[in-house]
């Protein structure tokens, strides 16, 4: 029963914007106008009427659609400009990748023990110095500390050049294999001397001072009278 009142209802309403629209002046002029016409060019009409009602219909799906894309293209932009800065922080966090100075004689020991490893004979094994002048840029920051040395090797074979230089470039954090001299081995063919230059990078120790102790804290907060040593704060 509610459903034939609504009906009936919605009927009403039709008619009543029926019989406004008939009286409409300029509604009636237009019909007039239309009913004027060809055949031809009323078809023409309808046909035309009908696809700008099908445009103005489309147009509202394909709004919210080109909203909704530029709203990703928003989002996908943030998305990846906050993950660099959660990145960054995450990086600003850590500490730094750089070891401690340790010194050339430590860098030295451990390019020893390399040699060994890698089965050199103790003629093959020039004098292991400071660089010295071999470096003569500071490739990094002012604040980095750099400590070269140099290693003169004789006799090597390629491969022999190829596996330590490999080995040295891996040595650990900070140390890298900043350059190589290789020539032909003297009355040698198939043999080569070769100098190469590792550099360690380093970061120098920041001592800050530690936090004031228990007695400078009491003794420096305000309002607070110092008392004797042999009296407690009760006076006894």
């Amino acid at each position: 029963m509610a459903f034939e009142g609504l009906r009936e209802k919605a009927k009403d309403k039709w008619a009543d914007a029926m019989s406004a629209l008939q009286e409409n002046a300029t509604f009636n002029n237009l019909r007039e106008q239309f009913e004027s016409q060809s055949p031809a060019s009323q078809r023409l009409i309808i046909f035309g009427s009908a696809l700008l009602a099908v445009l103005l219909i489309l147009s509202l799906p394909w709004s919210y659609l080109s909203t909704s894309r530029d709203n990703m293209t928003y989002f996908e932009e943030n998305r990846v400009m906050i993950q660099r800065l959660l990145k960054a922080a995450r990086i600003a966090k850590q500490g730094s990748p750089l070891p401690q100075p340790s010194g050339g004689e430590m860098l030295k020991g451990r390019v020893e023990n390399i040699l060994r490893e890698n089965q050199l004979l103790p003629d093959q094994i020039g004098e292991i110095s400071a660089a010295g002048d071999k470096v003569p840029v500071q490739i990094a920051p002012a604040i980095v500390t750099q400590t070269p040395i140099t290693v003169p090797l004789k006799r090597l074979t390629l491969n022999q050049i190829v596996n330590l230089s490999h080995t040295l470039q891996s040595m650990g954090p900070g140390t890298k294999l900043m350059g190589m001299d290789i020539t032909q081995a003297a009355g040698q063919t198939h043999y080569y001397d070769a100098v190469m230059t590792i550099v360690e990078f380093s970061l120098p120790v920041v001592r800050g001072e530690g936090p004031p102790s228990l007695e400078k804290r009491r003794g420096n907060a305000p309002g607070r009278r110092a008392l004797p040593k042999d009296t407690d704060e009760d006076g006894e």
